[in-house]
């Protein structure tokens, strides 16, 4: 695919994503937090279930420039990234998700991703805390965005959570959530 045919893809899923749906009820905001534990926590960030799942549900796949903006690392090793075009059980439509590999204070890492349109921030907060147990470490704001991140233990397995909340101010937004995690042998 030419450079100009991947920006006009880029474009385009960019612009789905964004693009003003009905916003989520508080029931299918609890079944996005659902998708985010099931992809992304419960085993952790793996290439291999995630691409299987994308086969599996016809996820659209995007250039890895479509991420640029959305990783929880910059500088990734490896990137893999998929549009949900139509609502996918807890995913509304124009989700994009995102697997990474990088490296974290030198440490391998692998991340995972959801980029979610026309989900609550507050509403996914406490659906996710009602979910997991959860820790605030760290939180930045910014005029656009709030950004926090957090530790847990999911199926034994330290991890990291990094939430992207839009503000109030910046209507259109999609929530961001990822998990970060230690590389593992990839099951």
């Amino acid at each position: 695919m030419s450079s100009l045919a991947r920006r006009i893809v880029f474009v385009g899923a960019i612009l789905l994503a964004l693009a003003p749906l009905t916003a989520q009820s508080a029931s299918d905001t609890t079944k996005a937090v659902e998708e985010f534990h099931h992809i992304c926590l419960a085993e952790g960030p793996s290439f291999m279930r995630m691409s299987q799942d994308a086969y599996d549900r016809d996820w659209e796949l995007l250039a890895e420039v479509a991420f640029d903006e959305l990783a929880p690392i910059t500088n990734p090793d490896t990137v893999r990234v998929w549009l949900t075009t139509e609502a996918d059980g807890g995913l509304p439509a124009g989700t994009i998700i995102g697997y990474t590999t990088a490296k974290l204070s030198g440490k391998p890492v692998q991340t995972c991703t959801l980029a979610l349109p026309e989900v609550d921030p507050e509403e996914f907060q406490k659906a996710s805390f009602t979910r997991t147990d959860a820790e605030k470490i760290s939180e930045e704001r910014s005029p656009a965005q709030i950004k926090r991140l957090y530790i847990l233990f999911v199926s034994g397995r330290q991890q990291f959570v990094r939430l992207v909340l839009p503000s109030s101010t910046s209507p259109g937004k999609p929530l961001v959530a990822s998990s970060i995690m230690a590389t593992e042998a990839e099951r």
